[in-house]
């Protein structure tokens, strides 16, 4: 037996423990999440369910799963991609939010948090759960738009009204880091101290970056990034 939290539809309160049958067949409202893995060459990881799950089997999905009894999002985020890919060797520091969305799915009414994470796993250093995943697969953005616009698609998420929102968010955040650390940083940074420091200043700006998300630094426009480069590298 699964059981789940129990939710008021505005997410608030927790109204008691239930079967996840049980709040799946009644329609009550609980928590999810779903975790977008992207590389550096901006692709998004793909799982397949396997062909045994009651719900979409087969189809292609990102990492996702219930809120365990008084677990966080963050920490089922970290366990479902441990559990489901093999991916444990993150921290919490390494996820960003992008946001909670409302679904009134039939036979599921949940609040799905969401979260990015950026990581160059290969294929083939991944581990699948058989009993939850048959494929894993890397697309470009590019080809995930194409596979959402079609009318035969397999995505578990392709007509969700929050999937728009979340690819938006994504392409933001990509656009936003690519300009500083190429950009920018090839303008104002002598060649040796590009070639020198450039891993190194990625990831401040990744840091940097993740802050902004999460609401604990301040974002900041492109001209006042230009202004106050020193501030975003090391504030």
């Amino acid at each position: 037996m699964e059981l789940l939290e129990v939710y008021t539809d505005d997410n608030e309160t927790k109204i008691g423990v239930a079967d996840r049958n049980v709040v799946h067949y009644y329609e009550l409202w609980h928590r999810e999440i779903a975790c977008w893995i992207i590389n550096d060459k901006n692709e998004v990881l793909l799982q397949r369910r396997s062909a045994n799950k009651k719900q979409q089997p087969n189809m292609l999905a990102v990492t996702a799963g219930h809120i365990d009894l008084q677990e966080s999002p963050i920490e089922a985020t970290m366990r479902e991609v441990t559990e489901e890919i093999g991916i444990n060797d993150v921290e919490e520091k390494d996820f960003i939010y992008l946001g909670t969305f409302k679904a009134n799915n039939k036979n599921n009414y949940h609040y799905k948090y969401v979260y990015l994470l950026r990581t160059n796993k290969k294929l083939e250093n991944l581990k699948m759960q058989e009993s939850e995943v048959s494929e894993l697969l890397y697309v470009s953005l590019d080809k995930l738009k194409e596979m959402i616009s079609s009318s035969n698609n397999e995505l578990t998420f392709a007509k969700h009204y929050y999937t728009p929102i979340i690819l938006n968010k994504i392409e933001e955040l990509l656009n936003y880091e690519d300009h500083l650390t190429s950009k920018y940083i090839e303008k104002t940074m002598p060649d040796e101290l590009i070639i020198k420091d450039n891993e190194d200043l990625k990831k401040k700006l990744s840091e940097r970056i993740k802050k902004i998300e999460s609401g604990k630094a301040k974002m900041l426009t492109i001209d006042e990034a230009f202004e106050k480069f020193d501030n975003l590298l090391w504030k």
